[in-house]
């Protein structure tokens, strides 16, 4: 007969640590055991550091001539440029990408994007 699949698993943790645990449950008997303080100290931990992480793409500058993006990712700068033939991204030279996505989310950029079509510019319509 198959094994099942169990819901739980085990980690090691140094008995130093689980000492201090222990006398932490005596002291903060809201936690019924070890593995409850564990699984909650696991969860909040997780949380917080989803919380403090920063986007992969941020607004570096712009201009009538484009706009800088951090991205995280890259650990870098990327120019997305607009151009009277549309607008580009420098690192994938092409028109169409993440990083032009990005810059056509910023309602700045939107603005000039606008005011370039009025002119006649061959820019995406957002």
């Amino acid at each position: 007969m198959p094994e099942k699949e169990q819901d739980f698993r085990g980690v090691s943790l140094k008995r130093e640590l689980v000492e201090q645990v222990e006398s932490f449950i005596l002291e903060f008997p809201q936690y019924k055991s070890i593995a409850d303080f564990v699984h909650e100290a696991v969860r909040l931990r997780m949380e917080q550091i989803r919380g403090s992480q920063k986007p992969r793409f941020e607004q570096f500058n712009y201009d009538e001539n484009g706009v800088k993006i951090i991205d995280r990712e890259l650990h870098d700068l990327v120019q997305v440029f607009i151009k009277p033939d549309g607008i580009t991204c420098s690192y994938h030279k092409a028109h169409d990408c993440a990083h032009i996505d990005f810059a056509l989310s910023i309602p700045e950029v939107r603005k000039i994007l606008e005011k370039k079509r009025k002119e006649g510019w061959k820019v995406p319509e957002v």
